[in-house]
């Protein structure tokens, strides 16, 4: 069968899903294992192979933590600040060491089988809870018994915290921990998933010269690691550990081997020799393990950060232009410590949290995926909010800019989330241009191979200084947060905006094609303004999908209008004409075509994308019948099936056209 290429996945065994290969989707190689399997509210694995593909979020600001199948936590702050694993040390009896001769001393290297990091034990099943990570271990170490450990990024300040509990182990067992590697170094992407150099489970994985610069403080139940960071800033990051745990610092170069970083078997003199002559430091702890009460670890940031600054590649598509919001979006309030004794308080707090966001909506089907993934949809969708910026960021962890366009704004109202959603429209209704509109329009550019004519676009009505056309997204999340909310007061308070927007797309994107009557009729030209927009062209031609914004957003500003007093008949009149317009010029008898050319013959191309069945739906332009037609007419879809997909319903992913070349953005699923 035709079908989008996807990247490929490496050897079943490894079950890590990371890119290596580009290769066609057939009908005899699109079987995929199933790695993530849903129970209640929970998605599950038992010994899979990723480290740190698992963000967990806090509170609403760009800080994360990246956990993942295998219990080894990195924080980004945004940039790295450091990385926490955890192991077992099993009590082995022996002589004295001071009592011995050097060279009788026990040799580390044949201790190995005494200490493992816990992301290395026999059996770990991962159960991402949505907000946090769940992991249930059991090993030789642990004899029969088994040891839980759950983590949460912090919602009260920026920080990680753990719960760590043992059933039925064997007496004398000790918990190990080992943290350093503070640098603030971002990636291409801030680390997300295919857009850095490696794959993510290997390009967070610490390297001894990442703790370069980092200066350690060991007091009692407590450490201070206090880094350098680019641009002249620092980072404080607290650590607070179990009453009775052992702190010491460690050479960061042996972080690998479990066994010489905590130096099992040597005197605890030569130990803190080596630490101290290490150039590169981590600092270590070490508890003894007892079934029954929890034990609770935490690393805080305690200086106040600043909102991240941008990387270039954000910036790169944005023009700038002054921000009335900047002075005192990078003012944060003082960050109060925590103490060990705060640390069970804290993570009730933090869990029940979470447990109320995970329920902030919530769907019974019959589909336990459907299910589980609401779940994860309402900590996602809490992920993009930045509470101190008050907005809505382009991605949670990619592009957490204040780039306006797609999905995101329209989460807030459709999860109950209407306070934000308001802030976040009002902040971008104070962007729109406003400067005099100039007389005419200055022609294409040739630094731009005559693609655009960025004065014509970043004109009088322009919302987001960006080369894309967000301005269409915008306008139709406002008209449907005015539905949602029915707030008339913010309604007259945007009303200008509107009115701005509709002439700025009247101006750059309108086009009058003729019938077969003679008649002129419009149809808009998409002009970059949906997801697929990267890759997506039609030299000028009127397009299904934006002739369909366009015509909702008139016939809205027409029943606004009525409401506030305005005249609504322009406004009608143009969504008419549009909505005839896509009748008689996209039409072809069972669905609306992609495009039609402004040059030339003016063709009409009727292989049309998924998002012009599902935007000219929501603009409510065909009638039930049409849209049965169309329906008919869909992109094909490809099978979802392979080891572990569950037989009992057919899964299918639908494919966005059925194009081809290959192209990013155009063939996707």
């Amino acid at each position: 069968m035709l079908g989008a290429w996807l990247l490929a996945l490496p050897a079943l065994s490894a079950q890590v899903p990371s890119a290596r290969e580009l290769r066609p989707n057939l009908v005899d190689n699109i079987e995929r294992p199933l790695r993530y399997t849903p129970d209640g509210e929970d998605f599950v694995i038992v010994n899979g192979g990723e480290f740190f593909n698992r963000p967990l979020y806090g509170g609403n600001t760009a800080f994360r933590v990246d956990a993942g199948d295998r219990p080894e936590f990195v924080l980004y702050l945004p940039g790295r600040g450091g990385n926490l694993r955890l192991g077992l040390c099993r009590k082995v009896e022996r002589a004295d060491p001071s009592a011995l001769a050097s060279t009788q001393r026990v040799e580390v290297n044949a201790l190995h089988h005494d200490a493992k990091w816990l992301h290395d034990a026999a059996h770990i099943e991962a159960r991402y809870r949505p907000g946090g990570m769940l992991y249930t271990i059991r090993d030789p170490l642990l004899g029969d018994g088994t040891l839980h450990l759950v983590a949460y990024a912090t919602t009260a300040t920026e920080g990680l915290i753990l719960r760590i509990e043992a059933n039925d182990i064997p007496a004398g067992l000790k918990l190990l921990w080992v943290y350093g590697g503070v640098n603030g170094q971002r990636g291409r992407r801030d680390g997300d998933i295919g857009t850095e150099n490696v794959p993510i489970s290997e390009w967070f994985q610490l390297k001894p010269e990442f703790c370069a610069g980092n200066r350690i403080e060991l007091g009692k139940d407590t450490f201070t690691l206090t880094a350098k960071l680019p641009r002249d800033q620092t980072a404080t990051l607290r650590g607070l550990v179990p009453a009775g745990a052992t702190l010491g610092l460690a050479d960061a170069s042996q972080w690998n081997d479990c066994a010489k970083l905590f130096s099992v078997g040597a005197s605890l003199d030569d130990a803190r020799g080596r630490a101290q002559g290490a150039p590169l430091q981590v600092v270590t702890g070490r508890v003894v393990l007892a079934a029954g009460g929890p034990l609770f670890l935490a690393i805080q940031r305690t200086d106040a950060p600043a909102v991240a600054t941008e990387l270039d590649t954000y910036r790169a598509v944005q023009v700038e232009r002054a921000d009335p919001s900047a002075l005192g979006a990078e003012e944060r309030a003082e960050v109060s410590a925590f103490h060990p004794q705060d640390l069970p308080a804290l993570f009730a707090a933090t869990e029940a949290h979470f447990a109320k966001l995970r329920g902030q909506l919530k769907v019974e089907t019959p589909d336990p995926y459907l299910n589980a993934a609401i779940g994860a949809l309402n900590v996602a969708a809490d992920a993009v909010w930045d509470e101190p910026q008050g907005a809505v960021m382009h991605g949670a962890i990619a592009w957490r800019s204040k780039l306006l366009g797609w999905r995101g704004p329209y989460a807030m109202d459709a999860l109950g989330w209407h306070d934000r959603a308001r802030r976040h429209l009002a902040y971008w209704a104070t962007r729109q241009n406003t400067d005099p509109i100039p007389e005419s329009f200055p022609p294409p550019e040739p630094e731009t191979n005559l693609a655009r004519s960025r004065r014509a676009l970043h004109s009088n009505g322009n919302l987001s200084a960006s080369h894309y056309d967000m301005n269409l997204v915008y306008i139709d999340a406002l008209f449907r947060h005015l539905l949602w909310t029915g707030d008339l007061a913010f309604a007259r308070e945007v009303w200008p905006v509107i009115e701005r927007h509709l002439a700025w797309e009247r101006r750059l994107f309108r086009r009058e094609f003729t019938t077969k009557t003679g008649e002129k009729l419009p149809l808009y030209e998409a002009y970059a303004a949906i997801w697929a927009s990267d890759d997506l062209q039609y030299h000028g031609g009127g397009t299904a999908h934006a002739s369909a914004y366009n015509t909702w957003h008139n016939r809205m500003a027409g029943r606004v209008a009525s409401l506030l007093g305005h005249d609504p008949a322009p406004f009608d009149r143009e969504a008419d004409l549009i909505a005839r317009g896509m009748r008689e010029l996209l039409w072809t008898g069972t669905h609306f075509a992609e495009f039609k050319d402004l040059l030339g013959r003016q063709l009409m191309h009727p292989s049309a994308g998924l998002w012009t069945f599902y935007h000219t739906l929501d603009a409510g332009i065909p009638n039930s019948e049409e849209a049965a037609l169309m329906v008919g007419r869909l992109p094909p879809t490809i099978p979802v099936r392979g080891p572990g997909v569950p037989t009992d319903r057919a899964y299918a992913m639908h494919a966005s056209t059925d194009w081809l070349p290959y192209t990013w953005s155009l063939n996707n699923v």
